[in-house]
């Protein structure tokens, strides 16, 4: 039984669609942008040589960046918004590719940028946005289109802040990539604390209420398995419906006893089935958080999957997206194929006409 409900519900036909009176906004984790293919390396080199003005390379575009490409462009998303993008040259230059290959698949005239380093060491780590100029533009930041706010965690990383406006929708999008960490439950802590705080003072960091909230964030991370440690990190969101609203946990996860499920689809009995990480991994890790002035803009009564939001399961036979084949590999190859993420989506209506809430 439900075998048959799952693959009912994943129909490949079902995508995200193309609707002129809402944007399509995707989150995606990639795992090392920039920092697996032999290209990106040579450019860095490159780069650092004086005699090279500029970066360029012998390798053409990556397998890898072809793959997500070929994978994005069947999203019909309007902004795209990756985590884990090497910082500097080697991520920029993935990121460039990426939406060259994107333009030729979709004939459209995407832009890209990336923000600031947002944290040190190995994860030497910035995020990157792809954007269709015709659809959603970027609002400068006094002379940027990225400003960064802190962890409670000065060892954790950044989070970055970005402007909006799609026709009568201005929002303020925050990305994040929080903390992974085996021993220090006051670095999960933190995140968790700062994410709390931004969900409920929206104002004290964007001019505008209407705040997304997006990312990896990492709520099973390492040893975070048992209930000890989710008490550390999840639960200190101190939920409140009239406040902000989390429809893909509110509908994959029942293990949040403090979110309403969505009741769309109650038959499911395995949310965790749909997670947003990929292979071996089964725990939700990927999220949006919707202050409650968004919700003018999305409608939380309809909530319709593949149609108000949804996951694009590529890896799995039944899957909305799936590819031919990628079961087979392992995680690691699954990684340097495509990622260890999916790609995670919601549609927002951008004219006049609110959504019932």
């Amino acid at each position: 039984m439900f075998t048959i409900l799952f693959a009912n519900f994943l129909s490949f036909s079902q995508l995200p669609p193309v609707d002129s009176c809402y944007i399509n906004v995707c989150s995606f984790n990639v795992y090392l942008l920039g920092g697996v293919d032999a290209k990106y390396k040579e450019i860095s080199k490159k780069f650092k040589d004086p005699l090279h003005q500029r970066p360029d390379s012998s390798f053409g575009i990556p397998n890898r960046i072809s793959n997500c490409a070929e994978l994005l462009s069947r999203g019909n998303f309007d902004l795209m918004v990756f985590q884990e993008v090497v910082d500097g040259v080697r991520g920029d230059s993935a990121v460039r590719d990426l939406t060259m290959k994107l333009n030729y698949i979709t004939d459209k005239k995407f832009h890209w940028f990336t923000s600031q380093r947002i944290g040190k060491g190995m994860r030497m780590e910035s995020m990157a946005f792809i954007y269709d100029p015709a659809r959603v533009d970027v609002v400068d930041q006094k002379g940027s289109p990225t400003t960064l706010i802190e962890s409670f965690e000065p060892k954790n990383r950044k989070y970055v802040k970005t402007c909006w406006k799609a026709g009568d929708f201005d929002f303020t999008l925050v990305s994040c990539h929080f903390a992974w960490n085996d021993k220090d439950y006051n670095r999960r802590q933190a995140d968790y604390k700062k994410l709390d705080h931004i969900l409920h003072h929206p104002l004290e960091y964007s001019k505008d209420p209407d705040v997304i909230v997006v990312g990896d964030f990492n709520r099973f991370g390492g040893n975070h398995f048992s209930m000890e440690a989710q008490e550390y990190g999840i639960q200190l969101i101190q939920y409140d419906s009239t406040k902000f609203r989390v429809p893909h946990v509110e509908y994959f996860d029942r293990s949040l006893a403090i979110l309403k499920e969505v009741s769309a689809n109650p038959e499911i009995e395995d949310p965790q089935h749909h997670s947003t990480t990929v292979s071996d991994n089964t725990m939700v890790y990927d999220m949006f958080w919707l202050t409650a002035d968004v919700l003018e803009e999305y409608s939380v009564s309809k909530n319709e999957w593949n149609v108000d939001f949804g996951v694009m399961v590529y890896d799995e036979p039944g899957g909305n997206a799936y590819v031919e084949g990628l079961e087979k590999l392992s995680l690691k190859e699954l990684k340097l194929a495509y990622s260890d993420h999916r790609p995670i989506w919601m549609r927002f209506n951008v004219t006049s006409n609110q959504s019932d809430k």
